[in-house]
């Protein structure tokens, strides 16, 4: 009995000491898994900007030229203006997603998020170079 009462506490504090890695490592992979997300919405919005810019580029040049677009580069520009949107909406839709799951799942208080998200913050900067 003396045996059990002085191994208790040991077991309870491996046991803590195992959540608690538990924990860590979950948090690794869920901050790693938004890091690659937020990266994927940073390119994805700097691409939308280099068209945007070379679209005004482009109707400017014409425009000093006094010339105008055809409808054949109007509907070339509507399209990859098209594809760009369509694609931010399906990452934001898939980042929505994945926050509330994930949320749902283990971030379910202040703290916890907020450990998530200094870990995030931390991975996006070694993820996004």
């Amino acid at each position: 009995m003396k045996l059990i009462l002085k191994l208790t506490p040991v077991l309870w504090l491996m046991a803590l000491a195992c959540q608690s890695a538990s924990e860590q490592s979950t948090l690794d992979t869920d901050a790693r898994l938004l890091a690659y997300l937020q990266c994927e919405a940073r390119q994805l919005k700097e691409q939308r900007f280099r068209v945007a810019n070379d679209l005004r580029f482009r109707e400017d040049s014409l425009l000093r030229l006094h010339l105008a677009l055809t409808e054949l580069e109007k509907k070339q520009a509507d399209s990859v203006k098209q594809v760009l949107t369509a694609q931010t909406e399906q990452l934001a839709a898939k980042i929505t997603q994945t926050m509330d799951s994930l949320f749902a799942a283990h971030y379910q208080s202040l703290e916890r998020r907020r450990e998530l998200d200094v870990a995030t913050e931390r991975l996006v900067q070694e993820v996004c170079r």
